[in-house]
């Protein structure tokens, strides 16, 4: 795996223009929480980012155990040459099994009867590339998470543990959802999709009871949309949040 701060970089700041073409590089330091000038300078390759604005890029982009572990080693020996051992290989396999969307998608491919263990057919379903998909599929193979039989993807009945997943991964996966919720909203149509929203004041302290009651109507569909075959995969969001900036919040306190 090659690489770098600056090539890092590069590829999250087009990622990010593809999706707004007025994304402009002083946003993207914002985004980061570096100054435009260190941010220029980085990617110029005039300078070398301090360990604190590192450790800021590191959380702010996601990345995953071993990207981590590359930049920490470019920082402190100029190169990204690390020793891999079983501990970071499978906390870099947990990672992406949990922040990646393709991994659960693929995972329940395996419950449509029909499904083939290909990385051609798994790609042409999900839209992704032929390499994400075979990549995807080799470590849910070596997390025993899936098997292949007579051609045939096959769930295994190995609990998915989710103790001691970074908070980055699972914020990487509902950042993924909300980018495919976007893609979804202008490219399917809307008898094959439900997107319904409501702004209202709402008394705060209710919030844990909605909770519940959204927790326990999500089985209700679950158990619903499961009866009977299988033959697509999609995904269930419920979103609130506040519009406000909330009275009671942390940097209120510390005020």
């Amino acid at each position: 795996m090659d690489i770098t701060i600056k090539s890092l970089l590069m590829q999250e700041l087009a990622k990010r223009q593809t999706r707004n073409s007025s994304y402009s590089l002083r946003a993207f330091a914002r985004d980061l929480g570096v100054g435009s000038t260190t941010l220029s300078d980085v990617m110029g390759e005039r300078r070398s980012l301090s360990k604190t604005n590192l450790e800021k890029v590191m959380e702010r982009l996601l990345l995953s155990p071993l990207e981590r572990e590359l930049l920490w080693a470019e920082y402190r020996q100029g190169s990204t040459k690390i020793e891999i051992d079983k501990d970071l290989l499978l906390k870099e396999d947990t990672f992406r099994m949990i922040s990646d969307w393709y991994y659960m998608a693929i995972m329940n491919l395996a419950q449509i009867p029909t499904n083939k263990a290909h990385p051609q057919w798994i790609a042409k379903r999900l839209g992704i590339k032929e390499a994400e998909a075979e990549d995807a599929l080799e470590r849910l193979f070596r997390l025993e998470l899936l098997k292949k039989s007579r051609n045939r993807l096959v769930r295994t009945t190995k609990p998915i543990l989710l103790k001691d997943v970074p908070s980055a991964a699972i914020r990487k996966y509902h950042n993924q959802n909300l980018h495919l919720a976007e893609q979804s909203l202008h490219r399917d149509s809307i008898d094959t999709r439900l997107f319904n929203s409501m702004t209202m004041a709402v008394n705060p302290k209710k919030i844990p009871e909605v909770t519940d009651i959204l927790l326990k109507t999500r089985k209700k569909i679950e158990d619903l949309l499961q009866d009977g075959p299988l033959s697509e995969v999609y995904t269930l969001s419920f979103l609130l949040f506040p519009l406000t900036k909330l009275e009671n919040s942390a940097e209120e306190q510390n005020v």
